[in-house]
């Protein structure tokens, strides 16, 4: 399968035409992360948005016991497109995991040739964070 055709399974790329999804897959890095591997640990600089194609990735946090785990076709760090900070959580292979990976900088190259593009992914972004905002009050 394509990068781009991988694409198509993510809903923040669910707008974006066929070219469009051409030349950002040509930024993605690939990134196999083995079970029990680490992948990045809360605190370190949020620079890249992750896309798992395939396996599971746990999410974990020193402020929290419970541990999240997010598999094929979703996302983790979308805002690090955005904003300078830090990652609020750890990452660690739950299982053999396929991932793209892109970086901050190349989605910011891509918004300069792609603003509309880029533009329809900040609101998809925008529209996910929302949506956990809201569940994570009605908890």
């Amino acid at each position: 399968m394509s990068a781009a055709a991988e694409l198509k399974r993510f809903a923040l790329f669910a707008d974006l035409g066929e070219g469009e999804r051409e030349e950002l897959a040509a930024l993605l890095e690939e990134r196999d992360l083995s079970p029990g591997e680490t992948l990045f640990e809360e605190g370190d600089d949020a620079d890249a948005l992750l896309l798992v194609l395939e396996g599971r990735v746990e999410l974990r946090s020193r402020r929290r016991s419970d541990t999240l785990s997010i598999g094929a076709g979703e996302v983790v760090g979308g805002l690090a497109l955005f904003a300078v900070g830090a990652r609020a959580v750890s990452a660690v292979g739950g299982e053999a995991s396929a991932l793209r990976v892109l970086r901050r900088e190349d989605f910011l190259r891509f918004a300069e040739d792609q603003p509309r593009a880029a533009f329809r992914i900040a609101a998809a972004l925008v529209a996910d964070v929302a949506q956990h905002a809201r569940a994570a009050l009605a908890e």
